[in-house]
């Protein structure tokens, strides 16, 4: 353990409220950047490319009116995240996003039913493990809102699940599925980052996460393969096609 972390834990806990004149610079600063890497935000034009590519997927896709109307409610859920998080940003004098989106997994082809499911199941889930421990942020407002906001991540990754279980149900589909697992279980998996982030240290440090970007991922890793192996998907080596170790 740093001599850094050892000094943040030895102190009381302290939680900040928005334009408290106390917060540490750092600490400010390192909000900002966690929100503003954030892929939604009802400010970013990026994200709302995004949320237009997702919806007519969605209307596109679903099999059938109960699947439809289920991703409407996610779709919706969405658009909600993008504008609860400006909102915050706006709060830490952030009032605009234009920041391309990082993280390739958002512009993976998604030209099926099956893709779409492996988006949901796959890459909406990561938002869970990054998100669980908002609620012991010393950061109010985004505290007050984490309980709401984990609560629906799992229900856009527990449907993913639900409709990839439906595309598995056939021969076909589990066809698909094992031959698309190969695309999108490395990008999930690059969607944590680097292993040796500085910035997934200090966010650790500072109480706004609670795991670094290597535990999240072998955290999500144990949690999610059996749940895709009992589908009868195949899941690659850790490793393969990765693009950040």
């Amino acid at each position: 353990m740093s001599t850094a972390t050892l000094e943040r834990t030895d102190e009381p806990q302290r939680i900040w409220d928005e334009g408290d004149p106390d917060m540490p610079a750092e600490f400010a600063d390192l909000l900002v950047r966690m929100l503003s890497y954030h892929v939604e935000n009802s400010t970013n034009p990026h994200y709302t490319d995004l949320l237009t590519k997702l919806w007519d997927r969605c209307l596109r896709f679903a099999p059938d009116e109960a699947t439809k109307g289920l991703l409407v409610k996610l779709m919706q859920q969405e658009v909600e995240h993008g504008i609860i998080n400006a909102h915050i940003l706006a709060g830490l004098g952030v009032d605009k996003v234009d920041r391309p989106i990082e993280q390739y997994a958002f512009r993976l082809p998604m030209d099926t039913f099956c893709d779409l499911s492996y988006f949901h199941a796959l890459i909406d889930r990561v938002g869970v493990y990054i998100g669980e421990t908002w609620d012991g942020v010393p950061y109010k407002p985004l505290a007050d809102i984490a309980t709401r906001v984990h609560k629906e991540e799992l229900f856009h990754c527990t449907l993913g699940l639900r409709n990839l279980r439906l595309v598995c149900s056939t021969p076909e589909g589990l066809e698909e599925a094992n031959e698309r697992i190969g695309v999108w279980w490395p990008a999930a998996l690059d969607m944590f980052g680097r292993s040796d982030s500085d910035f997934g240290d200090a966010y650790v440090r500072w109480g706004l996460r609670k795991k670094n970007n290597a535990d999240l991922r072998r955290q999500y890793i144990a949690d999610t393969r059996p749940l895709l192996e009992e589908l009868g998907i195949e899941v690659p080596p850790n490793r393969l096609n990765r693009r950040f170790l």
